[in-house]
């Protein structure tokens, strides 16, 4: 599907009536960053959180390690096709629910996801608002009363009132450090790239400077550390960021 469909689809949909949903932390895995950025809009509208991963390897290991609600699965994947990743995530006892995403349109194809264990199944070219409605009806199927609190040691999140407490002392965050940390914090004890985290914070292909990141990344460092204090947000250089455990 090329992304200008995707797009117009996207826009026909921006005005129509209000949903109430629960709010959800949603993973696609789509290798077109294109139609992935798109999606994402359009998920994120709807009022979830999104994370986008671009090849079939990161997203298992994503899929398998953090918590999402729901994940939407593109099947056509570099490093490890959607067959496979969801094979895998399956034979890890992974029980979220995951929404095939294809171009495939053939009856075996269809068997064969819903057999390997995926949820529900959308075939390209497809309009934004049927995948949303699916995401949300996968959610409520897959709903297991999960916390939306993040912890990493003494640091704590809490999504849904959208607090961050270090030692119980609350940190006030803007709007963009509090999407930047939870991606730093979701993924804490591994490297988040630059890209990673402009995607994150701004979309993706954002002009968005080196300085901007440093200025944001130097916020979080004071605000969670406290002055004086060892910073928990550790710079790898050439590679980008280190969320590790805070003392």
């Amino acid at each position: 599907m090329r992304c200008n469909e995707v797009f117009t689809i996207y826009l026909l949909n921006l005005h129509t009536e209000p949903v109430s949903i629960a709010v959800m932390n949603v993973l696609v895995v789509e290798d077109d960053k294109r139609i992935a950025h798109v999606l994402k809009q359009g998920l994120a509208e709807d009022g979830h959180s999104v994370f986008l991963a671009h090849r079939g390897d990161e997203g298992a290991e994503l899929i398998k390690s953090e918590h999402f609600d729901v994940v939407v699965l593109d099947i056509m994947l570099p490093g490890l096709d959607g067959m496979s990743v969801l094979k895998q995530v399956r034979a890890h006892k992974c029980a979220v629910p995951i929404l095939m995403l294809t171009a495939r349109d053939s009856m075996p194809d269809v068997v064969r996801g819903l057999d390997l264990g995926a949820d529900d199944y959308l075939t390209k070219p497809f309009q934004l608002e049927v995948l949303l409605a699916r995401v949300r009806a996968v959610g409520r199927r897959g709903h297991t009363g999960t916390t939306n609190e993040l912890k990493v040691g003494r640091l704590v999140m809490d999504r849904s009132q959208r607090i961050v407490r270090h030692d119980l002392r609350e940190i006030g965050l803007t709007k963009k450090e509090f999407v930047l940390l939870e991606l730093l914090m979701r993924r804490a004890g591994q490297v988040v790239t630059r890209s990673q985290l402009i995607e994150a914070g701004w979309g993706y292909d954002a002009d968005v400077s080196d300085n901007s990141i440093d200025f944001y990344i130097y916020s979080l460092r004071s605000k969670i550390s406290g002055e004086g204090a060892t910073s928990c947000i550790r710079t790898v250089r050439s590679l980008g960021y280190l969320l590790m455990e805070p003392q």
